[in-house]
């Protein structure tokens, strides 16, 4: 595959369509809720793969050694964040979540303070 008229090189798949963004959302399930939060990622990414927001890239869901969660997700377009943000479903989902778990910073997850950061993937979604 080439990009901007260069090859890419051997094992390499460069994208020739638009540039996408990876996010990385971090949560600390409440107590007695990381099985159904689980359950609410796969949900949230088959909406959000649905209706167009993200791409149908897997999206590892890791968890530390504390049990905090950290899923990795590839957004569909530069506007898709924003697009999502005013998807009423969406964000219905989104409130369910914000009853399961507190929203983290990455860099709080256990482990994250080193280079190459290294967690169990639990899922792929």
């Amino acid at each position: 595959m080439t990009v901007g008229g260069e090859a890419g090189p051997p094992g390499i798949c460069l994208s020739d369509g638009m540039p996408t963004e990876l996010a990385l959302s971090a949560y600390r399930p409440f107590p007695r809720r990381s099985q159904e939060l689980l359950e609410l990622f796969a949900d949230e990414l088959a909406m959000l793969r649905r209706r167009g927001h993200v791409t149908d890239r897997r999206a590892p869901v890791v968890r530390t050694r504390d049990g905090d969660y950290l899923v990795v997700l590839e957004w569909s377009s530069d506007h898709a964040v924003g697009d999502a943000h005013a998807d009423s479903e969406v964000l219905a989902l989104w409130e369910r979540k914000a009853q399961l778990a507190e929203y983290l910073s990455p860099r709080e997850l256990a482990g994250s303070d080193v280079p190459f950061a290294r967690w169990t993937v639990v899922a792929d979604v």
